[in-house]
């Protein structure tokens, strides 16, 4: 028997014991062929839009409305979009970006459990010439979508620390945002705010009365977290479906009607 095929077993070993389980290489490239082949949140998204049970929609975060993100291809010209996005390099494109669509709102600030001025971390751009070279692509625009109020979410993604720069800017409640722009119809919230999700939904749930689809990405929150979260989405009647790294939480009522 060879060494490598004996350190593999004895690995297994190790891992069974500890409550793991090694998957074969082709089990894991079938996962990955059947994620790519399967709908995704936008495809779910347009679905309901064009069955008229998505209207309206705010999505915090919004960042500039292409890299990563599923919603701008999702919606038609004329669903209402209230799209907020606190960086302004980001925005600035954004604004771009949805230029032809008609009822689509923009704001310039971050979403937080209280009004006020908070700090922000972000990649500083005259750094991006250094993650072209790194990431071999004369296009890093993306490196926006991993601004966040916790300097170490961007570090925990490769970018040093002497690369990284904090503004100050507005932030907005809930509360405040929805009844300045009269979204009380609310049927769809997106939230993508890197690592601070689970405390805007709480804080969403807790302090309004709507409830619309929610869908947020979970691969940045601890389990105990998570548990909480859940929890209160299940008592406010949340039925979930986990599309690859989006959690989709949907009112009971939105299944069986």
């Amino acid at each position: 028997m060879s060494h490598d095929v004996k350190k593999n077993k004895f690995l297994k070993k190790i891992l069974g014991a500890l409550g793991f389980k090694m998957f074969p290489k082709e089990t894991i490239k079938t996962e990955r062929f059947i994620e790519s082949s399967s709908l995704n949140s936008g495809d779910l998204i347009k679905l309901l839009i064009n069955k008229k049970k998505i209207n309206n929609i705010i999505q915090i975060g919004a960042n500039d409305g292409k890299s990563d993100d599923f919603l701008r291809k999702s919606i038609n010209t004329d669903t209402n979009v209230l799209l907020v996005e606190p960086i302004k390099s980001a925005f600035v494109q954004l604004e771009k970006n949805y230029s032809g669509y008609k009822n689509v709102k923009f704001v310039n600030k971050a979403i937080d459990i209280k009004s006020g001025k908070r700090e922000i971390f972000s990649v500083n751009p005259k750094y991006h010439d250094f993650y072209e070279k790194k990431y071999q692509s004369k296009d890093v625009s993306w490196l926006t979508v991993l601004a966040s109020f916790n300097k170490n979410h961007l570090e925990y993604h490769g970018i040093k620390s002497s690369h990284i720069q904090s503004i100050e800017i507005d932030c907005v409640n809930f509360e405040e945002l929805i009844d300045q722009y009269n979204f009380q119809s609310l049927d769809l919230l997106v939230v993508d705010t890197e690592g601070y999700d689970e405390i805007l939904i709480t804080n969403f749930i807790q302090n309004t009365n709507i409830r619309p689809l929610i869908i947020f990405e979970w691969i940045h929150i601890q389990k105990n977290k998570a548990e909480d979260l859940i929890e209160l989405l299940e008592l406010n009647n949340y039925k979930f479906l986990k599309l690859n790294k989006d959690l989709i939480c949907i009112q009971k009522n939105l299944l069986f009607n």
